[in-house]
């Protein structure tokens, strides 16, 4: 691996923990109203954001009862969580919002035609390769990607953030559907597509989202969309990796041996996805050389064959 190189990677490995430790206290500053408080986004505009922080964004606007109005009329536009852009109250402005791009801002952002054709998203090869804060495309609808209902069965299907539409008695443009997520909204509605529905989208990548860690060996190993904690045994030197529940504590049976006699390292740095391909790394360092090794993640919990260059 050469310096340039190096310098790359040390670089990218900076600028996840740094967005990851502002998220982290965008998430904290939120008031369980979801109000706008005092604590603006950790992104800016178009820049640089982590997936909890897409999420976040996301459920500021459930829990503020937003409604849904496809006419994108300037009075009918919702504000984001630090109140300074506008956003349609659709599918597509929902996910505009929460990926806090100012695209076709003038209209409130993309709508699903912008995004089919838009170069700041990426399509992904598969719906498997969905990680939280992706999101789900098709011919005028898509839903913002929360996670799985069951990490290990997919054709149980997902938890979403969306905006869908419904009746309209009074013609007014305020339908009955209300922002919504994986738990349900002050009118009962939750964000959820089978397996079967999402054959018809296809799945798409923010390209300036970045994967979340939280300082030390911490973040989304096992590719659950919950942060985990990787532990190096002080005597074999095995990595061992313990798969968080998302709140505060760990599954059960967790802390599984997956990589083997790291005694060659004396530095392992935090998970992130350092490739690009939406799966989370690792970075150890060589105590002799002083080489810097990349280990290629494979989504779920372990390490992609023939890896560590």
């Amino acid at each position: 691996m050469n310096r340039s190189t190096i310098h790359r990677l040390l670089s990218r490995t900076v600028a996840v923990c740094t967005a990851a430790a502002l998220a982290m206290f965008a998430l904290t500053a939120l008031d369980e109203a979801g109000g706008r408080g005092q604590a603006n986004a950790a992104s800016i505009a178009n820049g640089p954001i982590t997936r909890s922080e897409v999420l976040a964004r996301a459920q500021n606007w459930v829990n503020r009862g937003v409604q849904y109005n496809l006419t994108r009329r300037s009075n009918t536009l919702v504000t984001d969580v630090d109140g300074t852009h506008k956003y349609g109250p659709d599918c597509s402005g929902l996910v505009s919002m929460a990926w806090h791009i100012t695209a076709n801002s003038g209209k409130g952002g993309n709508s699903t035609n912008d995004f089919a054709s838009w170069s700041g998203k990426r399509y992904l090869s598969s719906l498997h390769d969905l990680r939280p804060g992706d999101a789900i495309l098709k011919d005028g609808h898509m839903e913002l990607f929360a996670r799985w209902k069951n990490a290990g069965d997919h054709s149980q299907g997902a938890w979403t953030y969306s905006l869908n539409g419904g009746a309209d008695p009074d013609g007014d443009g305020w339908e009955n559907d209300w922002a919504k997520g994986p738990s349900a909204n002050s009118r009962g509605q939750v964000g959820s597509e089978s397996w079967s529905s999402m054959q018809g989208y296809r799945p798409i990548r923010y390209n300036n989202i970045v994967e979340d860690g939280a300082g030390g060996d911490t973040g989304d190993f096992s590719g659950d969309g919950k942060a985990d904690v990787i532990a190096r045994n002080a005597t074999t030197k095995d990595l061992h990796l313990y798969r968080g529940n998302g709140s505060g504590g760990f599954q059960s049976g967790t802390g599984e041996a997956f990589g083997h006699n790291w005694s060659a390292f004396d530095t392992i740095f935090s998970p992130g996805d350092f490739t690009g391909d939406g799966k989370a790394d690792i970075i150890a360092r060589n105590t002799t050389t002083k080489d810097l090794h990349l280990y290629r993640g494979n989504g779920t919990g372990s390490f992609q064959s023939g890896t560590g260059e």
